[in-house]
C-alpha cells in the first residue's frame, strides 16, 4: 500500500514535460494574436470617443461665451469693436509655442499658426482666465447675469490634452461675425474645435480657399459652426 500511494504521489508531483509547455506556449500566441487587435481597436474607439466628447465641451463653452458677450473669442484686446484678430484657439497655455501644435498636411496646412492661417491664442487665456500676457481683462467681465453682457467665465473648469497628448485647436477665424475674413469665406467653412488624432497631422486643411466641413481622414472634433457630415 505504502509504495502504491508513493507512485501515485509521484505521478502528482512531476512536471510539465517539454511538449506540454510547448502547446501550452502555442495556444498562448495564438489567442495573443486573435485578441491583440480587437484589444487596440477597443481602446483607440476608447481615444476617439474621449476626443469627441472632449471636443464638443470646448464649442459648447465657446457657445456659452458668445452668449454672455455678444461676440467671439476672436480679439486680442478689450475692444469689442476692433475687427478680431485671433484665427485660432489653441489648448496651450499662453505665450503659445507653435511648435507645440500639429501642423497639417499639404500647402494649405495652417493649423500650427504658419502659412495664412493667421494668430494662435490660447483657449486658457479667452475662455478660463480672461486674461493674456498683454491683456488683462480681454473681455469686460459682466457685473450682473443677463445685463449688462459681458464675460460670465470661466467657461470650462480646465482645457484638456487629447487622448494622444495634444493640444485641441479651434478655427475660430471663420465664426460668423468674427471679423477675420470675408463674410462669404465664413460661410463655406465649418468652426470645428478638432484633434488631430492619433497620426499627429491634421488632415482637415485649414485654408480660406478650401471649404472646410468635417475632420478629415483621423482627425476627430465637434462643429460648433457649419455642417459636420460628409
Amino acid at each position: 500500500m505504502k509504495s502504491e500511494m508513493h507512485s501515485q504521489g509521484g505521478k502528482r508531483d512531476r512536471g510539465f514535460t517539454l511538449i506540454e509547455i510547448l502547446v501550452g506556449v502555442a495556444i498562448l500566441a495564438i489567442l495573443s494574436a486573435a485578441l491583440t487587435p480587437l484589444v487596440i481597436k477597443y481602446v483607440n474607439d476608447g481615444r476617439r470617443a474621449r476626443a469627441l466628447s472632449d471636443s464638443q465641451a470646448i464649442g459648447q463653452a465657446v457657445l456659452a461665451f458668445q452668449l454672455d458677450t455678444g461676440m467671439w473669442p476672436a480679439n486680442g484686446d478689450a475692444n469689442p469693436n476692433d475687427p478680431g484678430e485671433i484665427s485660432r484657439l489653441v489648448g496651450l497655455p499662453s505665450p503659445i509655442v507653435v511648435a507645440s501644435i500639429p501642423g497639417g498636411t499639404g500647402a494649405a496646412g495652417n493649423w500650427d499658426g504658419g502659412g495664412s492661417g493667421g494668430t494662435a491664442a490660447s483657449l486658457q487665456d479667452h475662455l478660463i482666465r480672461n486674461q493674456s500676457p498683454t491683456q488683462t481683462p480681454i473681455y469686460t467681465v459682466s457685473l450682473s447675469a443677463p445685463e449688462p453682457p459681458g464675460w460670465n467665465g470661466p467657461y470650462l473648469k480646465n482645457v484638456p490634452m487629447d487622448p494622444w497628448g495634444r493640444p485641441f485647436v479651434c478655427n475660430v477665424r471663420y465664426l460668423d461675425g468674427a471679423q477675420v475674413t470675408t463674410a462669404a469665406i465664413e460661410d463655406n467653412h465649418a468652426v470645428l474645435c478638432l484633434s488631430a488624432g492619433p497620426n499627429a497631422v491634421y488632415d482637415t486643411p485649414l485654408d480660406d480657399a478650401t471649404q472646410l466641413q468635417l475632420p478629415l481622414v483621423d482627425d476627430v472634433g465637434w462643429a460648433i459652426q457649419g455642417d459636420q457630415t460628409p
